[in-house]
């Protein structure tokens, strides 16, 4: 099957196109998409704490929500992020606890429980 243009048709279609690129290429900025698109950020969860083992701990990675119990303190655990993500961690220790959040090493979030059992919770 051939598709035939008219005249017309033909005069159009290529400035139609170089307009196209031309506002893409303003909108995107000449080095291209790379520079418009941030990179995933490293995640890093950190536990420690007075026990030497937290009793159990969830957590949300790129892999999933995952649980773990009987964990050896001091805990620390890295993966990339992906867009829309919601980071968190929760742990349940005797004694004192404390979970951390960092993004690329910047803290984002932390909090420190005490109790029997002490409850944490960090999120962002």
């Amino acid at each position: 099957m051939t598709i035939r243009l008219s005249p017309t048709l033909r005069r159009v279609t290529p400035s139609i196109l170089f307009a196209m690129l031309t506002v893409f290429g303003t909108t995107v900025g000449i080095c291209g998409v790379a520079n418009a698109i941030a990179h995933p950020p490293q995640v890093t969860y950190q536990l420690s704490g007075s026990a030497p083992v937290a009793d159990y701990i969830s957590y949300q990675t790129d892999a999933g929500q995952m649980q773990q119990a009987h964990v050896a303190l001091p805990w620390k655990t890295q993966f990339m992020a992906f867009g829309g993500q919601v980071f968190e961690i929760s742990a349940q220790s005797p004694g004192s606890i404390t979970c951390t959040i960092q993004l690329d090493g910047k803290l984002v979030s932390q909090a420190t429980s005490n109790g029997a059992p002490a409850r944490t919770v960090c999120w962002n």
